[in-house]
Formats: structure tokens, C-alpha cells, sequence
């Protein structure tokens, strides 16, 4: 389905019935497909109305300038879009990048959230210090090379990312097994280089939702994998200290995406969270 937003036009789909929930999608440069896969199954679980959305410039949404795919641009967005569906006070998931812009969508519209929860999420650029060090440890030598070329721009094309991606799949899963069968809708998934590029070099140095964390009033959960590389336990220690009353969980069987290694608890998690009577 498509939704007008803020001049531009986003390709979404909607799983399930209840409290609405927008669920912002990682990347940058991907889209909400694996999601509406992994999550979606959850909805009828979570007794929710889940809403998933292709951001600006990705996936199947309309590919405008890349350079329109700022921080501050997509945040409005999240809110065209509550605003537009006529959805009242919502929840909002932010998995990975997408968890960035649930920060600071939570902290620049506090009115606009029930509860946020965000999954393999960092407060600010300082994780990527670390986990470059984790790349590094952990990855073979055709990883390593894929991994620095999707944060260095040598990437000459779509194909390519998308080759690169699929070549780092198995850093993201503590079980190599589960690299295929934890990205059910990888062949689907659109990828589109030039808006990743832009984003790394213009807004991934300029992240830091720091200042911002304290605005944060709705009640709101923290997820993280045990073995994830790429934001590791202290950046979900980091938010989960910065936002007044957060909740943490440790998944100690998951890397990047406890929602696909550890379902069952993921769901009882988060049903458990919602459910709860507000504070």
C-alpha cells in the first residue's frame, strides 16, 4: 500500500489487530520486508496492529534524492505517518538503525508515544569504534573485506551491497547456521547504495541522541543480544541509564536479532512490557 507523507510517497503493510504499533526498519539502505516477515507472525502474539514502512529513499518507497534521508527528516516522517493514518498515541519498535530514530522520535514527540521498545540499538556513533574491533576478531578474511566495503564507499553498485550483506550475514548470528534461515525475506529485500552512503557519511558521525534521552517520558524497553557485535551490551546499558525508568533485557542466545533467535521469549517480552498498566 502507499501513504503520502511529507511530499513524498511510502510503501507500507499493516499485520494484526489492536494498539497500533509503527516499526521502524534498520539498514540504511534496506527495508522493511525481513520485518514484515519476522515481526508481522508476532503481531496476532503482541495483540497489536503492527505498521511497517519503508523510510524515504529505500525499499519500495519512492527514491527521491538520497540527500533528503537525513535523521531529522526521517523522524518527521515517523510522525507523518502516525499523523496521517489517524492513529492517536501509538507504540513504536525500532530494530538496529531503525532503534536511532525511535530515540529520537521518543524524545522529540513525547505525546505521539504509548511505549517505545528498541532492539540492537546504540545512543550514539561511538559504537562503531567497538565494533569494527568485533569485525575485525570475529569475521573471515572475505567478511573483513565485505564489512569495510559497506562503511568505506569502495561499493560500486546495488548488486554489490547487497552481495556484501549477504557475505557479512553470518557475523550477525552467534549460530552460522541461522544466517540463511534468520533473513526470511532477504532475496526480496531492495537495497539501495546511494542512500546508505549518504547516510554513513552525513549522519552517522552527527548521531547522538544523548542530550535528547532525558525528554523521554513513555515507558520504555531495551533489548539486546548477548553476542551482538555490532552494538554489544553497553550501548543498550548506555540507553537504558540515559532514559528515566527503561527496562533492560539480555537475550544470551542472540547476536543482532533476538526476535528471530529467541522468538518465544522475544514475544513474552514484549507482550509482558505492553501489558503492563501505565506508570
Amino acid at each position: 500500500m502507499e501513504l503520502r507523507v511529507n511530499g513524498t510517497s511510502l510503501d507500507y503493510a499493516e499485520a494484526g489487530e489492536g494498539p497500533p504499533c509503527l516499526v521502524l526498519h534498520g539498514g540504511p539502505g534496506t527495508d522493511s520486508s525481513g520485518l514484515r516477515v519476522s515481526l508481522g507472525g508476532l503481531a496476532g502474539r503482541l495483540g497489536l496492529r503492527m505498521v511497517f514502512y519503508d523510510h524515504r529513499g529505500h525499499g519500495r518507497s519512492a527514491w527521491g534524492p538520497a540527500e533528503e534521508s537525513t535523521h531529522d527528516q526521517l523522524v518527521t516522517d515517523v510522525e507523518g505517518v502516525r499523523a496521517t493514518l489517524g492513529l492517536g498515541p501509538v507504540h513504536v519498535l525500532g530494530v538496529s538503525w531503525g532503534g536511532f530514530l525511535a530515540l529520537l522520535y521518543a524524545a522529540r514527540y513525547p505525546a505521539s508515544l504509548r511505549r517505545l521498545v528498541v532492539v540492537g540499538a546504540a545512543a550514539s556513533h561511538e559504537f562503531m569504534p567497538l565494533a569494527e574491533a568485533n569485525a575485525r576478531r570475529d569475521a573471515t578474511p572475505a567478511q573483513g573485506a565485505a564489512y569495510r566495503a559497506l562503511w568505506d564507499g569502495s561499493l560500486p553498485d546495488d548488486e554489490a551491497f547487497r552481495g556484501a550483506f549477504d557475505t557479512i550475514a553470518p557475523l550477525y548470528y552467534p549460530d552460522k547456521t541461522r544466517a540463511a534461515a534468520g533473513r526470511p525475506a532477504g532475496p526480496t529485500t531492495r537495497y539501495r547504495l546511494a542512500v546508505r552512503k549518504f547516510v554513513l557519511d552525513r549522519e552517522f558521525p552527527r548521531y547522538d541522541a544523548r542530550p535528547e534521552l532525558g525528554r523521554i517520558r513513555c515507558p520504555a524497553l531495551v533489548l539486546v543480544g548477548r553476542h551482538d557485535w555490532i552494538r554489544p551490551v553497553p550501548q543498550a546499558e548506555e540507553i537504558q541509564r540515559s532514559v528515566a525508568g527503561a527496562r533492560l533485557v539480555v537475550f544470551e542466545r542472540s547476536g543482532h536479532s533476538p526476535h528471530v533467535e529467541e522468538r518465544d521469549r522475544f514475544a513474552e517480552e514484549v507482550a509482558r512490557f505492553l501489558g503492563e498498566a501505565p506508570p
